[in-house]
């Protein structure tokens, strides 16, 4: 199919906006331009986000490549990269930017220059992308025809901008949504607000098993650390438990100051042997990454992070509980309530893991019974159990 400029801009008004994939709506976009005449060898994205690590999303596509999306987290020395680029003059509030590149280098170019000017680019365009809440964003256009673009290109380009920067304004608010929700209440509560369950009272029963960790001796270290080495302290112990949850396919849905709440959901085809299964091998990988990172902390003399764990079996409600203006997506019902009771009896029977007879009937590995035990709010007292 031709491309002309007129068939472009009605893409952009059209299918392009449904585009969802910033990389596929890049790469569509540089297939016809070329369509079109118009000389593109390198197509990049450079947006800003609102993220907790992440400060910068950039899609890169070349002509037969696959294009690729790269993830910025600014350190020092990319602050000071970003001082003498084109994209900060656009970021604020300059441009556009138009560069012929030489043949030789120049005494203080860009310093994207050099790397254009190795991959045989003769041309450069940074073009304003700007959002509706008063913020610019950019996209940058590269040739390595000889002459550079010819003024019909940079003024179409240019006509361009105002389409590109609405669908990629979209798609930023879409992907700042998500990562928010999934950084707030977890990926899969996340995509469960994404698809509508957003009323409170909305939610259903789901069997789990269900993993409470709180750190041992928390008042004493929050008495004695400064703010910012307890709050190092607090990330370091949330990143290795969080991350052994979620590499055992575990969801963890609540920080509540010290302590996790995760759950390990019988999705279907998956048998609460296997749920319980990967609860155990999380809490053991948990204690064993927490048994390297205390080798770091005694080294650099800090205090160690111990912490107990309780495992329990259960339907639990799963979804939005609270006031009208401030919901919370969570688990409530007897198997949490039990697996918060069970965790704080770790410190008194010295054990870093324990389990309810319930998750031990699932559990195919030894473990010994540490003895019947009463807890606050439970009818009858619990067998309770720990992993050999």
């Amino acid at each position: 199919m031709t491309e002309t400029p007129s068939t472009i801009r009605d893409w952009l008004a059209g299918d392009a906006r449904l585009t969802g994939d910033r990389a596929a709506l890049v790469a569509e976009l540089g297939r016809r331009l070329i369509a079109a005449g118009v000389p593109i060898a390198r197509i990049t994205t450079a947006v800003p986000l609102l993220h907790p690590i992440l400060d910068t999303s950039s899609v890169l596509w070349e002509p037969g490549m696959e294009p690729m999306e790269r993830l910025w987290q600014m350190q020092p020395e990319n602050y000071q990269m970003l001082a003498n680029s084109p994209l900060k003059v656009i970021y604020d509030g300059g441009g556009p930017i138009r560069h012929l590149i030489s043949l030789e280098p120049e005494d203080g170019e860009f310093t994207i220059l050099p790397d254009l000017r190795a991959a045989g680019m003769r041309d450069y365009l940074a073009l304003a992308a700007p959002f509706s809440d008063g913020t610019t964003k950019a996209m940058t256009f590269a040739t390595k025809l000889a002459d550079g673009f010819s003024d019909d290109n940079i003024a179409f380009l240019n006509s361009l901008m105002p389409m590109l920067a609405m669908i990629l304004e979209i798609q930023t608010l879409r992907r700042t949504a998500r990562t928010f929700l999934e950084t707030y209440v977890g990926e899969k509560a996340g995509q469960r607000v994404l698809e509508g369950t957003v009323k409170r009272g909305m939610g259903e029963t789901i069997p789990c098993a269900v993993l409470f960790c709180d750190l041992r001796g928390f008042t004493d270290i929050s008495n004695r650390l400064e703010s910012d080495d307890l709050l190092a302290l607090l990330n370091d112990y949330f990143d290795v438990v969080t991350g052994a949850v979620q590499e055992h396919e575990g969801e963890v849905l609540k920080f509540m100051g010290d302590a996790v709440l995760a759950i390990f959901a019988q999705d279907p085809g998956v048998s609460e042997e296997v749920s319980a299964g990967r609860a155990l091998a999380a809490s053991q990988a948990a204690q064993v990454g927490l048994g390297e990172l205390n080798k770091e902390r005694a080294a650099a003399g800090q205090p160690e992070i111990r912490c107990g764990m309780a495992l329990h079996v259960g339907g639990v409600l799963y979804g939005n509980i609270g006031a009208k203006k401030r919901l919370d997506f969570t688990v409530i019902g007897p198997a949490v309530n039990l697996a918060s009771r069970m965790e704080k009896l770790c410190g008194d029977l010295g054990e870093e893991i324990l389990m309810s007879a319930e998750f031990a009937d699932l559990i195919d590995a030894p473990h010994r019974n540490m003895g019947a035990h009463a807890f606050k709010g439970v009818k009858d007292k619990q067998t309770i159990f720990a992993p050999v």
